[in-house]
């Protein structure tokens, strides 16, 4: 059983602190870690140089790391942000073989985490979820932001694979005082007969169509060399275009 807590702790130093207190109380086994207020020694602590996303393992330290802008990798997780970036995100998402778990404020509007409506410009994060078979691990629609004067939100999300999914247990946001506008997560991994399963398990990958460039596949497929073997010349068209895809 794996024990994860993700939050963003707004560069807070005192949130850092009780951050690092939750994590004796509760045994946490990973951290997914938003806007941290500083970085702790490697190799239990990997941090990108915008220090806006860090992956923290107290116990165990971290293998496979790796770093970008506004996202961090290890043990197999990546955690990310929002906007413009979402390319370079589903770009590392797909180098990491087998079942991940990703979270991260996303600053973004959902039905799929509790929110009463989605927000057009943040179906982008719902399109490359569904390109990578991801899909969201929240719960219920509690409020993971609160901040006096400007309301509450849900911008923090987590995503799973789709094995990793099924094993996801007690998922909640906590009410434990944080020192900072966001809330923890906190949800174990049952790591059960399934693991076998899980580790031999591969995404099936599929194109990102958004990021193609249009023009250049025009011309491949203008320049292609199409058999028109047995076709009847008497073909044309639209019969003849269909008889040589088949």
């Amino acid at each position: 059983m794996a024990r994860i807590l993700q939050g963003n702790l707004h560069r807070s130093r005192l949130a850092h602190d009780l951050l690092t207190q939750h994590v004796r109380e509760q045994k946490v086994d990973v951290l997914l870690i938003s806007e941290q207020y500083r970085n702790l020694d490697p190799p239990f602590w990997v941090s990108n140089i915008e220090k806006t996303a860090a992956i923290w393992v107290p116990r165990r330290g971290l293998v496979n790391t790796g770093t970008g802008e506004d996202y961090v990798r290890g043990v197999g997780g990546i955690q990310g942000s929002h906007t413009r970036k979402l390319g370079v995100l589903e770009d590392v998402i797909r180098e990491v073989p087998g079942e991940i778990v990703i979270g991260g404020d996303f600053n973004a509007r959902a039905t799929e985490w509790g929110m009463p409506t989605t927000n057009p410009r943040d179906r982008a994060i719902l399109e490359m979820a569904a390109r990578l078979n991801l899909i969201v691990a929240n719960e219920g629609n509690t409020s993971t932001y609160r901040r006096t004067g400007f309301g509450e939100s849900i911008p923090d999300v987590t995503f799973a694979s789709e094995m990793t999914t099924r094993i996801i247990r007690d998922w909640h946001v906590t009410e434990e005082y944080t020192a900072s506008d966001h809330q923890y997560m906190l949800f174990n991994i049952n790591e059960d007969h399934q693991t076998s399963t899980r580790r031999n398990h591969s995404r099936a990958p599929r194109w990102n169509t958004r990021r193609m460039n249009r023009e250049t596949l025009a011309v491949l497929i203008q320049s292609a060399i199409l058999s028109s073997n047995g076709i009847p010349h008497e073909l044309g068209g639209r019969e003849r275009a269909e008889t040589i895809v088949e």
